[in-house]
This record gives C-alpha cells, sequence and structure tokens, in this order.
C-alpha cells in the first residue's frame, strides 16, 4: 500500500488553493496523534428532565470510547477528526432503559452517514466497552460506522486500502442482524450499504478517489504529475456518471472536491479537465468561475 501523506485540520483537507494561491505553495505535513479524534453532541431535547440528567455525561462516555481505542493499527497514527451528533428519544418499557437514537456521523469534509432506524438498550452509568465479539445495541451502531468512515479514510491512502475496515464494519452487520433480537431494526439496510460498498459497482468510485489523493500528494512536489493523476479521476468520475447520474457518492465528490480540481487546474495549459467539470457540476454558483478560467 502506498502512502500519502496530507494536512488535516478538524477532518478537513488543507487545500490551500482554494484561496487561489499557487500549488508550489501548498504545505504537506504528516500528523501523528490519536487515529480517530471525535467530538460528540447529545440532543436530549425529546426526554423528561429525568432522563436528561442521568445522561449528562454520555457524550463525554462515548468520546472517551471512541478516543481511547486504536481503531485502525496504523503505525503512522493519522488523525481522522470524526463529528458525531446523536438524538435520543426515550422508548422504555418497564425497567430497562430504551431508546430509539438518530446518528449523524461526518469526517467534516467529505464522508458523512446519517441513520435514523435504530433502537438501543442503555443503563445510565453503564461503562461502554469494546469487545469486537460482543453484540451490543449501541456500541454496534458507533463501531459501525467509524469503520465506515476509516473505509472511505483508507481509500485515499492507497487502492481499494480501505477494504478492511469496510470488511470489519461487515462483520459487525452480520452479527447484529441476526443476533440482537428486538434491535435489529435497520440492521439489514446496513448491511446492504457495506455490501454495496465493498462490490465491484462501487469499485470503480474507490479507485477514482485513489487516483485524487494520488494526484493530491505531488501538489508540493509535482504540479504536473499532480495534475496528471487528478486529470485522470475527472475522467473516471465522467464516466461514473455517465453510468448512473444519481450516484450518491459521486454526486457528493464532486460538490466536496470540485473547486480543488479547479485550482489544479487554473495555471495549467491544457483546460480540458475544468471543461468537463463544468458539464458535470450541477452547482450553478460555479458557473462564473469555470467562465472566468475558460474564457481567460
Amino acid at each position: 500500500m502506498i502512502r500519502r501523506f496530507y494536512s488535516f485540520q478538524n477532518g478537513l483537507f488543507m487545500f490551500l488553493a482554494v484561496l487561489a494561491v499557487p500549488l508550489l505553495s501548498l504545505s504537506s505535513n504528516t500528523l501523528f496523534a490519536q487515529a480517530i479524534e471525535a467530538t460528540v453532541t447529545l440532543q436530549l431535547d425529546a426526554l423528561s428532565q429525568e432522563k436528561q440528567q442521568k445522561l449528562r455525561t454520555f457524550a463525554d462516555q462515548v468520546a472517551y470510547y471512541i478516543n481511547s481505542y486504536d481503531w485502525s493499527g496504523d503505525p503512522w497514527k493519522t488523525i481522522v477528526y470524526v463529528d458525531i451528533q446523536l438524538i435520543l428519544e426515550d422508548i422504555s418499557s418497564g425497567a430497562e432503559e430504551q431508546y430509539k437514537g438518530r446518528i449523524l456521523i461526518q469526517n467534516n469534509y467529505d464522508i458523512q452517514f446519517f441513520d435514523q432506524r435504530w433502537r438501543f438498550a442503555y443503563q445510565s452509568g453503564e461503562n461502554l466497552v469494546h469487545n469486537e465479539n460482543d453484540i451490543d445495541s449501541f456500541t454496534n451502531m458507533i463501531d459501525f460506522y467509524l469503520f465506515m468512515i476509516l473505509g472511505g479514510e483508507f481509500d485515499k491512502w492507497g487502492t481499494l486500502a480501505g477494504s478492511p475496515y469496510y470488511e470489519k464494519a461487515r462483520h459487525i452487520a452480520e452479527q447484529a442482524k441476526f443476533g440482537l433480537g428486538r434491535f435489529i431494526e435497520g440492521w439489514d439496510r446496513r448491511l446492504d450499504q457495506v455490501n454495496f460498498l465493498l462490490s465491484d459497482l462501487h469499485r470503480p468510485f474507490r479507485e477514482m478517489v485513489d487516483f485524487y489523493f494520488y494526484g493530491l500528494s505531488f501538489v508540493r512536489q509535482d504540479n504536473a504529475k499532480a495534475r496528471k493523476h487528478c486529470a485522470t479521476a475527472v475522467k473516471m468520475l465522467d464516466k461514473i456518471l455517465a453510468n448512473d447520474p444519481d450516484n450518491e457518492y459521486a454526486q457528493r465528490f464532486l460538490a466536496t472536491h470540485s473547486l480543488e480540481l479547479v485550482e489544479i487546474f487554473r495555471r495549467a495549459q491544457d483546460k480540458e479537465p475544468i471543461r468537463l467539470l463544468r458539464v458535470l457540476d450541477a452547482d450553478s454558483t460555479h458557473e462564473n468561475i469555470y467562465r472566468e478560467i475558460l474564457n481567460n
């Protein structure tokens, strides 16, 4: 696997070219720290005051559960910043505390998952414990989506390098689908989702991401090589959208990275990638940017 180092801040690639500075002025720093650094927020408005009081430290517990654990085994310990929002409703019956939850988890850059089909049991004050073979209606959900985030992140470091993390997510989904009993809601859909991400149908997108971030790894050292690989990524993206215009992953990639790509090719002699981006990019607010570059 080829390692490519680039800087993150709050999960966001520090692509200063978006600010229209020359590519060779970009910095590329290697970070050594905790593999995942999560911020967790809770929305408890739907709960009684008593339940809100019981869960007053729950966000801190979840953050500690995530941030104190080595999720990736990555020897470089590159930080992946994750933001998690949990919205809880009380559905308890009897002595067992049960909740209906919605989760929004994202890297604050280009990967995001939202899930509202989630029911779990949690007794106030209960410790959250890591056990890969344990079936738990709360931690399985957190683990599943963290591995989904890591799968997308590691695909940026090497060809299909995220597969081991997607496989971990699939293992969790398979266990939960058949082992969580009354808390199985949503796990059939989650299993379908991760199966798709590992499928041959999704492989062209993952390979395109690899080319794009490989190109970005050269922005400080070799602009010609950076543009070569990013131009290949644009052609691959065009083919993906030609086959499936509604591909949500490709559309999100385009929405997130189109202006980064524009800056890569702004000063290039060959403006063909920008012409292609102009056709693909559905964001009408970018039209003036494309026109300005292509007319100069």
